[in-house]
């Protein structure tokens, strides 16, 4: 495989979240960006060389995000965890992966954003571990770019 001189590789450490236009920051980890088509086969009498397929429902999975915990990041999860008790109706966002330039590679916006679940860190005063957050999305389905 070849690739172009200028050809910009996006790197799985360097990506950012925004949600609802809020900068949530850098994270260390983003799982979870995969959609699942769920064809339904079917077979037609006396075709016996291949099935056709129908669209079946489409599944987003749930994206995760994990991270050390920055003061400078922190209050903006919480304000928006905050800001969707009231308020469930879905958001946008956004994942950005970036290049060891900090260049945008590319960008996956989804709609229909919710929080599913935060989880902080477990506290323990004789523990020298750094401590972390989980952050779970639900959402709808991706935009195009």
């Amino acid at each position: 495989m070849t690739f172009a001189q200028n050809a910009s590789l996006g790197l799985e450490t360097r990506f950012k979240v925004t949600v609802d236009d809020i900068n949530l920051g850098g994270w260390h980890s983003c799982k979870g960006l995969a959609v699942k088509f769920n064809l339904e086969p079917l077979e037609e009498g006396g075709e016996y060389g291949f099935k056709h397929w129908l669209p079946g429902c489409v599944e987003y999975s749930h994206i995760t995000l994990e991270r050390a915990m920055i003061a400078a990041d922190a209050g903006n999860v919480q304000n928006w965890l905050a800001s969707k008790i009231d308020n469930h109706t879905g958001g946008t966002g956004s994942i950005t992966l970036l290049d060891s330039r900090g260049q945008k590679v590319y960008t996956w916006t989804l709609r229909g954003v919710r929080p599913m679940s935060w989880k902080g860190p477990n506290l323990e005063a004789t523990s020298g571990k750094v401590a972390t957050e989980v952050l779970e999305l639900a959402h709808e389905g991706f935009l195009g770019e």
